[in-house]
């Protein structure tokens, strides 16, 4: 009788180890979307914040921002600012700011905006691809007329920036722009495809 007992044991325990194994994989294929959310949401943040750490150390000596100031000057401070973040980030490539899991929280973000309100109806042309092809190197400037706004109701699903920073469009991508050096801090290329 006794291996009778300890086989019904062996089972009951086999049988609640299976159990406990199938709840908590269940949790935890809940778990990592949250918190997997939040630590993305972090990172990006903090990498943001040290960018602006930065450019406020590199702009400290620099004469203000003011549109008062005549066009010529504005032009050279923003310029040698954009030098000196060059400088500062030498190593910085595409993906540094928008690592992996932000670049999945924010396409994610996309994605859910252009199916809840007609994104794509509130920007002029299509994002999905232009007929002009833009480098979108980090550090570097890109033309004006390249870039489009990002739409509010996209703005207000994406993470807040600080300021003097942007969220822009360029051919499909979404970019973090410093509006006072006019450079590109990084891209996430494709950032508007649905798949």
């Amino acid at each position: 009788m006794r291996p009778v007992r300890i086989r019904r044991v062996f089972q009951a325990a086999l049988t609640c180890a299976c159990l406990l194994a199938v709840t908590s994989a269940a949790a935890a294929q809940q778990a990592p979307d949250a918190i997997g959310q939040a630590d993305a949401m972090r990172m990006f943040n903090t990498h943001v914040e040290r960018y602006v750490r930065l450019r406020a150390r590199l702009e400290e000596p620099l004469p203000a921002f003011d549109a008062r100031r005549d066009p010529w000057s504005l032009m050279l401070t923003r310029r040698y600012l954009a030098s000196a973040i060059r400088t500062a980030r030498s190593s910085a490539h595409q993906g540094d700011i928008f690592t992996p899991p932000v670049a999945q929280l924010l396409r994610g973000l996309i994605a859910d905006a252009i199916y809840d309100v007609d994104i794509e109806g509130l920007v002029d042309g299509d994002l999905e691809a232009d007929e002009f092809v833009v480098d979108l190197t980090v550090n570097e400037p890109i033309p004006a007329w390249a870039m489009d706004p990002v739409p509010h109701a996209l703005l207000l699903r994406l993470p807040s920036l600080p300021a003097a920073i942007e969220y822009r469009i360029v051919s499909g991508a979404l970019i973090l722009w410093d509006v006072h050096a006019e450079i590109v801090i990084d891209a996430l290329p494709d950032a508007f495809l649905v798949h």
